[in-house]
């Protein structure tokens, strides 16, 4: 059931995004903005995005409107999605500018993408500094088009038709959701360029700002364009969403723990590891990461060490009692969400647990 729900709504939202930014192409007079909206709008449409955080926007809109409201009010809702959809695109612009990674999702990062269209305007001409220039533009253009994003997404539930004091509860949690992206994001390169090796705390600090946020600003700004109760409904909600969130972090950096390992980052894994290490594997974890580049040999030591510790088996114990934590919360929701949606987040947590995209 949830293959179809995500499905589904994954086409509704990428048909509602094709038609935004048709419209902010008719609605835009000048060229040199057209181009620009034109390679948000390429990196954006990107088939392999999964469209999560506005699916359980409309997920938890859907699950808490009186049924009565639904159908005059579906069209609405997913255009209003859209609106976490380019906050979280604009936040993944600027991550991976700050990680200088050049691929997501098959296709270049969007700081790759605009250094790749500015060599193909300069060809074959002789320009002093021209690769440095490329660099740079990139860069500069990166950043600002990860700030057009939340601007966007601010602007989309801005113009959309709900009340206007619906609209202002919703800004509120939209710009919440901002602030910790930016705040978790600050903390994360303050520890990575002072060499700090952050604690089971910090990690999970990071991973509530970073990931659980967004996922849970989604489904409360759905609830609250519901008219959803704010103590019964909404709260455990919210709670449950921002433990899914923390369980999804985990999962997601079990996934790319070789990745991880080969740039030297200090995720989950290695925070379980040192817990248990004797001091020869201490010592030999030390060394390995503060080499500057990783061989094969290495990345396999690390791995071993990541076995002999029980770091792996920790962290997937650990995001499944997030997980059994979430589930809890859903049953304190009352009045109880319709019946396919309480389905759908119940399945949705499960999904995030066992996910391995």
């Amino acid at each position: 059931m949830i293959e179809e729900f995500l499905k589904a709504e994954k086409e509704a939202i990428e048909k509602e995004l094709i038609d935004y930014f048709a419209y902010l192409n008719e609605n835009e007079e000048e060229i040199l903005l057209k181009d620009f909206f034109a390679q948000l709008q390429e990196f954006i449409l990107n088939k392999k995005a999964k469209r999560l955080h506005p699916t359980l926007l409309i997920a938890a809109f859907v699950g808490i409107v009186n049924p009565i409201n639904l159908d005059n009010q579906i069209d609405q809702i997913r255009k209003i999605s859209l609106a976490v959809e380019l906050l979280h695109s604009g936040h993944l612009i600027h991550d991976d500018l700050l990680d200088d990674d050049v691929e997501r999702r098959s296709k270049p990062t969007f700081h790759v993408q605009l250094k790749n269209e500015l060599n193909k305007v300069y060809g074959n001409l002789e320009i002093p500094n021209k690769n440095e220039l490329i660099q740079m533009y990139g860069r500069d253009m990166s950043i600002l088009g990860g700030v057009q994003g939340y601007l966007l997404g601010l602007n989309v539930i801005k113009s959309s038709r709900f009340s206007e004091n619906l609209k202002l509860l919703a800004i509120n949690e939209y710009t919440e959701a901002m602030d910790n992206l930016m705040k978790g994001q600050i903390i994360e390169e303050y520890m990575n360029y002072h060499n700090i090796t952050m604690s089971l705390e910090q990690y999970l600090i990071i991973a509530e700002m970073q990931r659980a946020s967004l996922m849970e600003k989604s489904a409360k700004i759905g609830a609250i364009l519901a008219k959803g109760n704010t103590h019964y409904q909404i709260n455990p909600l919210s709670k449950a969403m921002n433990l899914m969130g923390q369980a999804f972090a985990i999962r997601d950096d079990m996934i790319d723990l070789i990745s991880d390992i080969k740039a030297r980052k200090k995720k989950i894994i290695y925070i379980f590891a040192v817990q248990n290490t004797n001091e020869e594997q201490s010592k030999t974890l030390n060394e390995i990461y503060h080499l500057k580049e990783l061989s094969k040999n290495d990345v396999k030591t690390v791995e071993t060490i990541f076995t002999e510790t029980n770091a792996v088996i920790i962290a997937e114990h650990f995001s499944k009692n997030l997980i059994s934590q979430a589930k809890g919360s859903l049953r304190d929701i009352y009045p109880d969400l319709n019946k396919n949606q309480k389905a759908f987040f119940n399945k949705f947590s499960d999904y995030m647990y066992m996910r391995s995209f």
